[in-house]
Parts: C-alpha cells; sequence; structure tokens
C-alpha cells in the first residue's frame, strides 16, 4: 500500500475530527444526521485536498481471499455478539427516548441504517486505513483515536466497564484491518469487513434498542 507521509498539521489534526463534528452533533445540537454528515462531509473535503485519487487507487482485489473471508466473517460476529450481550449492557431503559430526541424515530430508522451501511464503511476506511493508514505491524495511536471516538458515541449509555471493553475490541479491530490492509497490499479487505461489521452492529442496535 502507498502511504503518504502527512504534515505536523494533519497528523495532529485529522485523527480528532470525528470528536469534534460528532460529539459537536451529538452533544450540543442533539442531532444524529448532523453528527454523522458532518463527519463524513469533513473526512470527504480533507480526502478531496489530499488527494482522493491516491486513496481510490489502493482498492484492488485481494492477494488472499482467506484473509478477507476471515475479516468479514469477523465483521458480521462482532453485530452478533452485540445483539447476544445486550441484555448485559446495563443500556438505559429510556433509550428509545434518547434515540429519538437525537433524530432516529422509527420512521427514519429505516433511512438511517441505509445510509450507514451503504456510505459510512467507504469514507472510513479510505480515511482512517487509506489517510491515516501506517504499514505498522504494532498497535498505533489512531487505531487508539479510531476506537476512542466510538466510546463518545456510546458515553453514558452503558457501564464503564463495557466502554473499556468495547474499546480494547474497536482498537483491536483498528489493528487487524490494517494488518489485512497490509497483507493484501490494499483497502478492500478492510472495507469488505467494516461493511459487515455495520450491518451486523447497527441491526444489533436497531433491534436491541426496540425489543425485537
Amino acid at each position: 500500500m502507498v502511504q503518504k507521509k502527512l504534515n505536523l498539521p494533519a497528523r495532529v489534526l485529522a485523527p480528532l475530527l470525528p470528536y469534534i463534528v460528532i460529539g459537536t452533533g451529538l452533544l450540543v445540537l442533539h442531532n444524529a444526521w448532523i453528527a454523522i454528515l458532518s463527519y463524513h462531509l469533513c473526512m470527504v473535503v480533507i480526502l478531496f485536498f489530499a488527494g482522493g485519487k491516491t486513496y481510490f487507487k489502493q482498492i484492488n482485489r485481494p492477494g488472499n481471499y482467506y484473509i478477507l473471508i476471515f475479516t468479514a466473517a469477523l465483521g458480521l460476529a462482532g453485530g452478533l455478539l452485540l445483539y447476544l450481550i445486550w441484555p448485559l449492557l446495563a443500556v438505559p431503559g429510556d433509550i428509545d427516548l434518547y434515540l429519538e430526541n437525537i433524530g432516529l424515530t422509527e420512521a427514519v430508522w429505516p433511512y438511517f441504517i441505509a445510509y450507514f451501511i451503504v456510505i459510512n464503511p467507504w469514507i472510513e476506511e479510505y480515511y482512517w486505513r487509506g489517510y491515516l493508514g501506517s504499514n505498522s505491524k504494532r498497535i498505533i495511536l489512531n487505531d487508539l483515536l479510531f476506537a476512542g471516538y466510538h466510546i463518545l458515541v456510546l458515553m453514558g449509555k452503558m457501564n464503564i466497564i463495557w466502554l473499556i471493553a468495547i474499546f480494547i475490541i474497536l482498537s483491536l479491530t483498528a489493528w487487524l484491518w490494517r494488518q489485512s490492509n497490509r497483507m493484501n497490499k490494499g483497502l478492500i479487505t478492510s472495507i469488505v469487513s467494516h461493511i459487515t461489521a455495520d450491518i451486523s452492529v447497527i441491526l444489533a442496535i436497531y433491534f436491541g434498542t426496540t425489543g425485537i
């Protein structure tokens, strides 16, 4: 994979972008759509000015389909596990009211799920594993920052022990996606795995909050 050396402002500010826009969207404006759309828009703008074609070219046929299948299966397993342990997460009983207050009403949920599944994995992989990617075999700071912004979304929605567990799992997931891309010399492996993960996780959250 081609890695582009980032200047200091990009190295410092780019990984913090999700915390700024998502924090503003959810904690200040209390709107899930504003949060995710502003997050995606900022990433797209940065990718465009950073030379988006370079990262687009990093999508190629995987050299090892076993890695692709394995990581895709792990993505699906993540949402299934979340659904199975949902009763143990100590999610507040009024979580459905909170979701309605941030714009995720029963009528809106299907559109949000569709958008999240179709759009989010591609942009995040271009950004986190492409633009902010690294060929390092060790866990890097951006793996932790990728996991951390998810915790910002979940804060106050479950017990601190589960937040720590999810942070560790997401950090390892970010590391695994980088390693699978490094071995397959492209972004396609992490994109496919991210798609399966987003499908299973968002459906687990939907079914968990709606009691289905």
